[in-house]
């Protein structure tokens, strides 16, 4: 079982990606074999959410129920997959803003 670690999320302003290791993940090197050496063996990161309208971006709310709640990373990954960042969040059990 993996489960999300703080840490591990990065946030650009606009996009919430995770960048921790996970049964599943792939390394840079793997999706891109051409990547810049100082990125080799470094996970690829995983898209999680986008927060693209409003003045309130919620990530770090998003960050801390992935976290206190213990979400498999690769559970989240594959309802995120299957629906949305919103829907996936929703079955989950988050009931915040920002869904």
């Amino acid at each position: 079982m993996s489960v999300f670690v703080k840490e591990d999320f990065t946030w650009d302003g606009s996009y919430l990606m995770y960048r921790g290791s996970y049964p599943g993940s792939r390394t840079m090197d793997q999706v891109r074999p051409d990547c810049h050496p100082s990125w080799i063996g470094k996970n690829y990161p995983e898209f999680i959410a986008r927060f693209k309208y409003g003045p309130y971006k919620p990530y770090k709310a998003w960050i801390n129920f992935l976290v206190k709640n213990r979400i498999e990373v690769a559970k989240y990954l594959e309802l995120e997959k299957a629906t949305s960042p919103v829907q996936a969040m929703r079955t989950l059990g988050y009931r915040g803003k920002g869904v």
